[in-house]
């Protein structure tokens, strides 16, 4: 679950950065370079932006859907269960 926060994370700041290049650009026209040859422009950030959302859209929260039956469970319980949903492991 964490690399899928960070994906996406990592996506909007490249989508951001490429705004500010942009903007750059945009006040450097009498120099009359293209936009797609700014130096450090991802070409690919916003498609790795959509790439990063759908994997985190994927995700599953097996605490979210267990919230119901702990309604009644004893607070050690609970505290468990959301103890053990923090434990990322590398197969989420």
């Amino acid at each position: 679950m964490t690399a899928a926060v960070v994906g996406v994370n990592n996506a909007m700041s490249a989508v951001g950065i490429n705004s500010g290049l942009h903007a750059g650009y945009v006040h450097a026209l009498q120099k009359k370079i293209p936009y797609k040859e700014v130096p450090l422009l991802n070409r690919n950030a916003t498609e790795e932006l959509k790439t990063a959302i759908a994997c985190f859209d994927t995700l599953k929260f097996p605490v979210i859907e267990d919230l119901p039956k702990l309604g009644d469970a004893p607070l050690s319980e609970i505290k468990k269960a959301l103890r053990f949903a923090n434990d990322d492991s590398p197969n989420e």
